[in-house]
């Protein structure tokens, strides 16, 4: 099983802080890094300074597919090679804030999937999965036109009931996915995930470490029994003290 720890790029001592944390659990044996236009830190900038750092783990930057212009060769490809940044998340990107002056095109995430397995073959490509955008046949079929473009795998949005998580797993056995868990210990972050994402959560939910900590590990002896992985987000909490809860560090 692959376990992916998501490092969100706010400054370098946030990031310092995250190397830190991942020397201190072998069981993190990759980083996904979140392009957001807030942060001025790009993904495969922060990706090639991390790798420097820690150079048995491998990095996964997020791209932004409207970001990029269809009608023109991707324009990190040479960074890319030089790097040796072989392993991708395309995202479809949120628009910026009005009154932001960062360029976007109407890029659609598959044909951009298309384009980058065209000019940069060598590349491991993830593609987003998000349980909650609308139903799961339409989800179903989105990820097959995805991995038909040269997907190798997905990566999910979280989940916080295992009911759901099982169900679309069932669909998805054989396939390279990473299930994604994040803590939630806030009501208002609950509220966030419900009403921004559409999430679902179970009855028996609670905003606590413990539960989330619960949870997390029954995610683990899923992913582990069906040999799938997971994309741990863990955001407003304290993340050594959750990683320890999940693999039993003291």
């Amino acid at each position: 099983m692959l376990v992916s720890l998501e490092a969100v790029p706010r400054n370098a001592e946030a990031l310092a802080q995250t190397s830190e944390t991942i020397r201190n659990f072998s069981s993190i044996n990759s980083v996904n890094i979140p392009d957001l236009l807030r942060f001025p830190l790009r993904s495969w900038d922060v990706c090639i300074s991390l790798a420097a750092e820690l150079p048995d783990k491998t990095f996964i930057p997020h791209i932004r597919a409207i970001d990029f212009d269809m009608e023109k060769p991707f324009p990190l490809a040479e960074l890319f090679h030089s790097k040796n940044i072989s392993t991708i998340l395309v995202i479809a990107g949120d628009p910026p804030k009005e009154g932001d002056s960062h360029k976007i095109y109407p890029t659609k995430t598959v044909l951009f999937i298309k384009k980058l397995k065209k000019e940069l073959p060598e590349t491991r490509i993830y593609a987003a999965f998000d349980p909650y955008r609308s139903n799961i046949r339409y989800e179903f079929d989105y990820l097959r036109e995805k991995e038909d473009a040269g997907a190798i795998g997905f990566m999910s949005q979280p989940f916080f009931d295992l009911r759901l998580l099982e169900i679309y797993a069932e669909y998805l056995e054989g396939k390279e996915v990473f299930w994604g868990v994040s803590p939630v210990v806030l009501p208002q972050s609950r509220n966030y995930w419900e009403t921004r994402n559409r999430a679902v959560f179970p009855k028996g939910f609670e905003p606590a470490m413990e539960w989330n900590v619960r949870f997390g590990r029954q995610v683990i002896n899923f992913c582990k029994e069906r040999g799938f992985n997971l994309y741990l987000m863990p955001i407003k909490v304290n993340v050594p003290a959750y990683l320890a809860g999940l693999f039993n560090r003291q």
